[in-house]
């Protein structure tokens, strides 16, 4: 018992004697003190608990952080290498992101999905370039090494001991819900839920983007592939997902910015000298293969404007400028240039449009063989007027295509920015304009000699042999397009007796006046040839029959005309004619062989005819 007796406690001690209070409050309170010292340590060392945990749960996460951020920032420049895929993974990473939200996956297996939307591509290093970026339809030896590739990512992977199942997800991304996929075929929900994830992220991704075999998509198109492939490239339950989460994504994609496929929670901002490189990574591999492509497409390409054409695709994928165009001297009128491939911007207006020789811009790189940077004039082209809007230009750089000592075109860059070409871009393109003069160069020489092989050089019209290479062109044109085609065969009249009389000079300068008289008859598309002798043909276009029997007579016409004035000129001159005969396609004849045949028959009848009219 205690007690209270004059400020002090008392009580009893052992035996049952009383311990004077003063004492007695001194133990107790001891022991009271003791209690709460320990007390005291205790929370100091679960508070040192804490702390210690908390920071090895920081450097846990700042060691995943390096990890993952490391993992990010070589496939970043790996992807860069290939600039068809720049964006690419990050896209996929936002949109694996928003799906497993949206599908409620675990923590883990959303985490599992943020690195496997990083590596999943890593097994393309196993297949070749060529392959990859082949235009046309891959061969069945191409598409089974192509098809190789998720398992050779998975295999490069295995080796790195991954926290998260990441493996799975990259070997079976590319299989399709029906089971016709690879590499494993495996079918519906045979495949791991995070790769079924992971292939419409892909897919949507890459449809985005442009490929060598195909143009970009738009969102909207892209979505629209995404559902029409459901059920059986991809899971219908994903696909369904995928929807409700696509405005997100493509209002992301219009503000080009995402956080982290590694970190949602935290925005992700590349600085500014690892996206500068990244860039400049990518700028030069699309450098590399623009100027792999140009020098694969014009090494054996023989007409320019298939050359142009390549030369523009070339300029707008290695620098990008908002318009393009290429100009070659007009071969009927030597004052001018003109457009004869464009691309881009205002490319209605630039394409046939004329630059004067030696005046402005354009006109002055060509006669000067100098290269133009400076602000676009308006007063350099005559443009084509055409219904659609103007975009003004703000500058131009105009590159002189010249090569063996000759000067070929021009070649026109415009761009809606002030100063848009750098040095750098001047420098790409001059590699381009060399291996395009160099291949305007061999066109030349190419149509130099198929023109001394195709042309009659006594008169200037095409040969035989360019005569009937034109008539299996239009006979396949004309079949496909169900339209007529018209063959006329002349013969001279009475030309033997001028080589007879006034010799073969006199004679071949006949044959030269009639050829002009039959090129001054026909329109710009049809064709007069010398077929041999004092024979020659028309070949007329989308013609009918009463057409083609009008054009015959205003031919014998003007040869006959011809023919007067020589007779009153040159006595004894004989009196010069010509008989034609009509054989019309398809009606009369379906191919080469028989046109000509009903052609030269009716001919010689229309002579038999002309004759009796004249001994008549």
């Amino acid at each position: 018992m205690i007690k209270q007796e004059n400020g002090f406690c008392s009580g009893l001690g052992k035996g049952g004697r009383e311990m004077p209070g003063f004492f007695e409050g001194i133990i107790g309170g001891g022991i009271a003190f003791g209690t709460a010292l320990g007390w005291t340590k205790r929370s100091q060392t679960e508070k040192e608990k804490q702390q210690l945990l908390h920071r090895l749960e920081e450097e846990r996460v700042a060691s995943r952080t390096l990890w993952l951020s490391t993992i990010e920032a070589l496939t970043s420049a790996m992807e860069a290498s290939d600039p068809y895929h720049v964006g690419h993974l990050r896209c996929v990473g936002r949109c694996t992101a928003r799906l497993a939200k949206s599908l409620g996956l675990p923590q883990e297996e959303t985490d599992a999905l943020a690195v496997a939307s990083l590596l999943h591509t890593i097994g393309r290093l196993g297949v070749p370039d060529q392959i990859l970026n082949k235009a046309d339809a891959l061969t069945p030896e191409e598409q089974e090494k192509l098809r190789v590739h998720p398992a050779i990512g998975a295999r490069i992977l295995a080796s790195i001991p991954f926290p998260l199942d990441v493996l799975p997800l990259v070997r079976h991304h590319a299989e399709h819900w029906d089971g016709s996929g690879y590499p494993d075929g495996l079918k519906g929900t045979e495949i791991p839920l995070g790769a079924r994830v992971l292939s419409v992220a892909n897919a949507y991704s890459s449809l985005l983007r442009p490929r060598p075999y195909r143009e970009a998509q738009s969102p909207t198109k892209a979505l629209a592939e995404i559902e029409a492939r459901s059920g059986t490239q991809f899971d219908p339950a994903v696909v369904t997902a995928f929807r409700t989460v696509a405005s997100q994504i493509r209002e992301e994609l219009e503000e080009g910015a995402f956080a982290s496929p590694l970190n949602e929670k935290a925005s992700f901002a590349t600085p500014t000298n690892a996206r500068d490189a990244l860039y400049d990574i990518a700028a030069a591999q699309r450098e590399t293969h623009a100027l792999q492509k140009l020098a694969g497409a014009v090494s054996n390409a023989v007409h320019h404007e298939a050359i142009a054409g390549t030369v523009i695709e070339c300029v707008m994928e290695a620098v990008s400028p908002s318009a393009c165009a290429l100009f070659l001297p007009e071969e009927e009128n030597g004052e001018y240039l003109r457009a004869i491939s464009t691309k881009g911007t205002n490319a209605r207006h630039l394409l046939g449009s004329h630059a004067r020789i030696g005046t402005y811009l354009t006109g002055r790189a060509y006669s000067r063989n100098e290269p133009v940077n400076a602000t676009f004039h308006p007063e350099d082209l005559h443009l084509r007027d055409v219904s659609e809007t103007w975009t003004p230009f703000r500058s131009t750089l105009i590159l002189p295509l010249h090569g063996d000592g000759k000067t070929y075109g021009t070649l026109n860059l415009y761009s809606e920015k002030p100063d848009a070409f750098s040095r750098d871009a001047q420098r790409i393109l001059h590699e381009i304009t060399t291996q395009a003069a160099r291949a305007l160069s061999n066109a030349q020489r190419y149509h130099d000699i198929s023109e001394t092989a195709y042309t009659d050089a006594l008169t200037g019209l095409k040969n035989g042999r360019y005569l009937r290479e034109f008539i299996e062109k239009e006979i396949n044109l004309a079949s496909r397009e169900g339209v007529e085609v018209a063959v006329l065969n002349m013969d001279l009249d009475n030309f033997k007796p001028i080589n007879d009389r006034f010799g073969h000079a006199r004679g071949d300068q006949t044959l030269r006046e009639v050829a002009e008289i039959l090129q001054q008859h026909t329109r710009s598309y049809d064709l007069a040839a010398r077929y041999a002798g004092d024979e020659f043909v028309v070949v007329l276009s989308h013609t009918s029959r009463i057409a083609a029997e009008v054009v015959a007579t205003k031919l014998k016409m003007a040869v006959e005309k011809h023919g007067e004035k020589l007779t009153m000129r040159e006595l004894g001159f004989p009196k010069l004619g010509v008989s034609i005969g009509v054989a019309l396609f398809p009606q009369d004849g379906a191919d080469l062989q028989t046109l000509l045949c009903r052609s030269d028959a009716s001919m010689y009848a229309d002579k038999q005819v002309r004759k009796q009219g004249k001994a008549a």
